[in-house]
């Protein structure tokens, strides 16, 4: 285990900032291999190991290793001063997002069909919503895909004829830039009934003071909150979790509670 405290050592210097920012005029792909590590106290895989070739240093200069050790979390690329998109570089092959089935609503629910379906379509039906499933999400996290441009402007304008959008994953959420539904529990009318360790994804680390907030004013105590680990390493015992893969290694999610607890209100995002 890396010492988070030595890492977070790495600062943006102006002239490191300066060159930084230079880059996209030089027309620079890899823009990681002219920067120290700014992110490596971020990168789960590097933090657990220790080796540098189990980090964003790494991962951008062998594109196998990445392919089959990177987590694909993001984490690296919000840290990233330029914002650049390293987990999508692994394959050449493009993700398009496709819309599977809509069935309408006010509020339509978007999940994808690998990820989160039956988690979606049980929350759905509990509060009221309507549901539409794509495809092409998954392989974005999982495979290291680019999203396609094209596609993804497509599946969000056909979408479109819906008063709000909410993501029924953090993945669907942060693919086509749709809310997370547990960002508007209140307005869905939904009250939980928890107080524990909550976990925060990954892909949701840039909204997690809101989505705190929004956990709190539905109910959720939390007592104790883990920004730090990836859920793809596994979990934690007695933690409260909003990822759908969590699901599958028998921990407690938000889509329990949400689909199980009494609705105060009409579901309905503003």
């Amino acid at each position: 285990m890396v010492s988070l405290k030595a890492l977070r050592a790495v600062k943006v210097t102006p002239g490191l900032a300066a060159r930084l920012a230079l880059l996209p005029f030089r027309r620079v792909k890899n823009p990681c291999i002219y920067c120290p590590g700014i992110c490596l106290a971020s990168c789960p895989t590097y933090t657990a190991t220790g080796n540098v070739l189990l980090s964003p240093l790494g991962y951008s200069r062998f594109k196998e290793v990445a392919a089959k050790n990177c987590l694909k979390c993001w984490r690296c690329s919000f840290e990233c001063p330029l914002g650049f998109q390293l987990p999508e570089t692994y394959s050449p092959e493009p993700a398009k997002p496709r819309l599977h089935s809509l069935k309408p609503g006010e509020t339509v629910l978007v999940a994808d069909l690998e990820l989160d379906a039956p988690y979606a379509e049980k929350l759905a039906e509990a509060l009221g919503t309507g549901l539409a499933l794509v495809s092409g999400v998954a392989a974005r996290y999982s495979e290291g895909r680019p999203l396609d441009a094209g596609a993804t402007k497509k599946l969000v304008k056909r979408l479109g004829g819906a008063e709000a959008l909410v993501a029924a994953s953090p993945e669907v959420s942060h693919a086509l830039g749709v809310d997370f539904f547990a960002l508007h529990l209140a307005e869905l009318g939904v009250k939980i009934s928890y107080e524990g360790p909550v976990h925060v994804p990954c892909l949701l680390k840039p909204v997690e003071e809101k989505l705190l907030k929004a956990l709190e004013e539905a109910g959720v105590k939390a007592t104790e909150v883990d920004d730090e680990s990836c859920i793809k390493q596994g979990v934690k015992k007695g933690y409260l979790y909003l990822c759908p893969r969590a699901a599958a290694l028998g921990a407690t999610t938000i889509y329990d509670l949400a689909s199980t607890q009494e609705l105060r209100g009409a579901a309905k995002v503003k």
